[in-house]
């Protein structure tokens, strides 16, 4: 069992805290918030040890690993501070902004022998899964284009870091559009070049658009709006089929089409398949518990350090694109 102490109690870090209760692998006895009167209420219901000090949280040895859900410009150093601690390490997306700063928090970890995570919860999702599963089983021949979209509207009225320009600095594609990039990469491998462009309706850079040519030769597509109701698209297609997924991210439905046929009769036979229910709680608790496990070596953990390395480095290149208005090498 490891003891956690989440790191930023609002509404994301109260998610963690609601998604592992009652987990025999992972329990959050400490939790660390900036404004600890405003969460007392929250952090006395669930027993946690409440403190407005990192430092402190770090120098208990009570604790094993921290879970961060924190401005994004704070992992890195964070990061670092938890790794000589001894602390193992999960971060909420994005893992950084630079690549150059991920690649220190990597280099604090492996030093210090830790597990570092990430919380791209969806790639617990039964449907992602089966998705990856396919294409890794060749089931959809040679993957050719990836497309995804992950949207909301929730961040219109709402104050805070996470509005700021330096946290996100493509608006809602570092803050949901980062989970379709982890997927696309866990799909299709690492991104080559990429040409990203946003636009202001309602909220600054609240429309963003990608278009990605991967190093396999696959191409690919994502969209993150912040002015539009919650909506979710995947699709793969590959040379012998296609799969899709679409509604919200805790869908069970997957359609998928096989084989050739004529175009007036629909090109190929589509059908829909009917997987477990898992809803965004069940794969964060998912995600902390393989996190968790990896933690006791256990379980291998889903992500790779060089995943996140290279998400890094998308996430920058986005940004330099967008500002540019030119294609650039990620």
């Amino acid at each position: 069992m490891i003891r956690a102490a989440i790191v930023g109690l609002g509404w994301w870090g109260q998610n963690h805290v609601r998604a592992t209760a009652g987990s025999n692998k992972i329990k959050f006895t400490h939790a660390v918030d900036i404004a600890p009167d405003k969460v007392r209420a929250f952090s006395d219901e669930h027993g946690l040890v409440l403190t407005d000090s990192l430092d402190k949280v770090l120098a208990d040895k009570a604790v094993d690993a921290v879970v961060l859900v924190t401005p994004h410009s704070q992992h890195v150093d964070q990061i670092v501070a938890a790794s000589a601690a001894g602390k193992h390490v999960l971060t909420e997306k994005p893992f950084s902004l630079h690549k150059a700063e991920g690649l220190r928090a990597i280099a604090a970890t492996k030093k210090a022998g830790l597990t570092l995570g990430i919380g791209h919860n969806y790639r617990y999702s039964p449907v992602v899964r089966e998705m990856k599963r396919m294409i890794d089983a060749g089931e959809l021949g040679d993957i050719h284009h990836i497309e995804g979209n992950l949207s909301h509207q929730g961040q219109i009225g709402i104050e805070g870091w996470r509005r700021a320009a330096e946290e996100a600095p493509t608006g809602g594609i570092v803050h949901f559009g980062a989970h379709i990039i982890d997927i696309m990469c866990w799909f299709a491998g690492p991104m080559k070049r990429l040409y990203g462009q946003t636009t202001s309706h309602i909220l600054p850079a609240d429309c963003g658009s990608v278009l990605v040519a991967f190093q396999s030769g696959c191409t690919g597509y994502l969209a993150n709006l912040m002015t539009t109701p919650a909506t979710f698209y995947l699709n793969v297609m590959g040379s012998r089929g296609w799969a899709r997924a679409q509604g919200w991210m805790d869908t069970n439905e997957l359609t998928r089409c096989f084989g050739a046929g004529r175009v007036e009769d629909g090109g190929g036979k589509a059908e829909t398949v009917t997987l477990p229910k898992s809803s965004v709680l069940d794969q964060v608790r998912a995600n902390d518990e393989n996190f968790a496990a990896a933690c006791e070596g256990k379980e291998i953990y889903l992500f790779t350090p060089e995943e996140m390395a290279h998400t890094a480095a998308i996430h920058e290149a986005i940004a330099r694109s967008a500002a540019s208005g030119q294609p650039v090498e990620v």
